[in-house]
């Protein structure tokens, strides 16, 4: 009867440590940093617009000069910054925040989902959104949202000719 009890008492500590084994293991797994995704292209981009006749230099300018206030002076139309996995998009007085939920390379370009990294009034996350972007160029890229096409011109260190 003894020996009967001790093999039940072994036989639980071994399921008991193969539990805590497994446990470790899942820590250990998921302590690790994921490879988060990355935008394919990075820095400041300010959109090309008809209806705002500034090049794209001196957009870029009129950016490294005043700042934001160029967006809320109506200087220029949009700008956007890539920075790793986050998209700061900024249109006059709006400013919006967006996280890479995935980034999917199709012919031509990639299809990039985002999410709004605030949550709305009532604590829910907003939705997503989902577009094509293409690299035109170093420096060029244009955004399709499934309706309109937009195009950027990146702002380099290069400076406006005198």
């Amino acid at each position: 009867m003894a020996n009967a009890f001790n093999q039940e008492t072994v036989s639980y500590f071994r399921i008991a440590g193969a539990g805590s084994l497994g446990l470790l293991i899942g820590l250990i797994l998921f302590s690790f940093p994921a490879a988060a995704e990355v935008y394919p292209v990075s820095g400041v981009w300010t959109a090309i617009d008809t209806d705002f006749p500034a090049a794209a230099i001196e957009a870029c300018v009129a950016v490294k000069t005043f700042g934001v206030e160029a967006l809320s002076k109506k200087s220029i139309s949009e700008m956007i910054i890539f920075a790793k996995d986050k998209r700061y998009d900024v249109k006059g007085d709006v400013q919006t925040e967006t996280t890479i939920k995935s980034i999917k390379v199709a012919e031509g370009g990639f299809w990039i989902t985002e999410s709004f990294s605030k949550r709305g009034r009532l604590g829910f996350k907003r939705k997503k959104t989902t577009y094509f972007l293409t690299v035109i160029n170093p420096q060029t890229i244009e955004i399709w949202d499934g309706m309109v096409r937009h195009r950027y011109a990146k702002c380099g260190r290069e400076r406006p000719p005198i």
